[in-house]
């Protein structure tokens, strides 16, 4: 069973997470972190480094979480509730801050689960609704799902400007929560403890990481490659044509105005007419019934468009040959 904890205050709280290797940890210690590296733990837990200050987009996801926990509930129509930080029961060294627990008896819960919120900025939040969480945050959600002794978590994700969280289910994979503790608790006792730095590259085979998809669904048989592959056929050609006819157009306009004319034909091709036109009169009543009230000429109150030249044109049918 694990051991929860209290805490007087955030700094008890602080130095509480710096003794043990937490969720976000994970990641870091096996080298998928796009942020930090395993030295950079090490240098954390052994009190040499400073802890990180909160940023602001660090600050929004703390502010964002409770909002985010509750539409998460609402939405789901799950209990959840807070948790205190726990530790493995065998190794208290691996630690567990959820952000809440999921109740089991609710909304078809029937087991306990524990849920990881993030507020992630619009652009990364619609790359993880696309394609799926990344795998430092599977990662992160199977640590905690191995110190709480859980079967499933939820990884919620939130941007007010696209809504409510959406969320990943996902249940604990235990091969993968065993592979991950083993590196884990290499990593604190055979260099936290002793103070011996981790080496700068990674010595252990990537993990088996479960791939948690989003929206977007890869599919790969021969017969949608073959529809993409004549759609960007078609697509290519139809931009090559766009430029093409961009290039004609320009030389046309360049001989009509060459020649000074404003309709030209080519038998059998192609009629073109190259005309200056007045811009449109626009307000024209509302015009007229300032200068009625105003007792002045309806000019000053008419709005007029600028002039431009229109270039047109018609296929003619039959060929030259006809």
């Amino acid at each position: 069973m694990t051991t929860p904890a209290s805490y007087r205050d955030k700094n008890e709280w602080r130095l509480a997470r710096q003794d043990g290797l937490g969720g976000s940890n994970a990641s870091e210690v096996v080298g998928i972190s796009p942020w930090r590296t395993p030295m950079d733990v090490y240098l954390e837990k052994t009190g040499e480094l400073k802890p990180e200050e909160l940023s602001w987009r660090m600050r929004w996801g703390n502010i964002g979480e409770a909002v985010a926990a509750d539409l998460y509930a609402g939405e789901t129509g799950r209990k959840i509730r807070q948790q205190p930080l726990r530790r493995h029961p065998e190794y208290p060294f691996l630690i567990a801050n959820v952000d809440r627990q999921i109740l089991a008896g609710t909304a078809g819960v029937t087991s306990t689960g524990c849920l990881e919120i993030k507020s992630p900025s619009l652009g990364n939040y619609s790359k993880m609704k696309a394609r799926g969480l990344p795998d430092y945050a599977v990662i992160q959600l199977q640590h905690y799902l191995g110190v709480l002794g859980y079967s499933w978590g939820s990884f919620a994700i939130f941007n007010p400007e696209d809504g409510p969280p959406i969320h990943f289910d996902m249940e604990a994979d235990q091969g993968l929560i065993a592979d991950l503790f083993e590196r884990e608790i290499k990593f604190w006792t055979e260099h936290v403890v002793p103070r011996i730095p981790p080496p700068m590259e990674p010595t252990s085979k990537p993990l088996d990481i479960p791939q948690v998809e989003g929206e977007l669904i890869t599919v790969d048989s021969d017969e949608w490659v073959k529809a993409a592959t004549e759609f960007r056929e078609a697509r290519e050609l139809k931009d090559t044509a766009t430029e093409l006819e961009e290039t004609a157009k320009a030389k046309v306009q360049e001989l009509m105005h060459r020649d000074e004319l404003h309709a030209a034909e080519v038998p059998g091709l192609v009629r073109f007419y190259y005309k200056w036109m007045t811009g449109n009169t626009k307000w024209k009543e509302t015009a007229a019934a300032l200068a009625r009230e105003a007792q002045l000429s309806v000019d000053d109150f008419i709005v007029k468009g600028e002039g431009f030249k229109r270039f047109s044109t018609y296929l003619l049918k039959g060929s030259r040959e006809d």
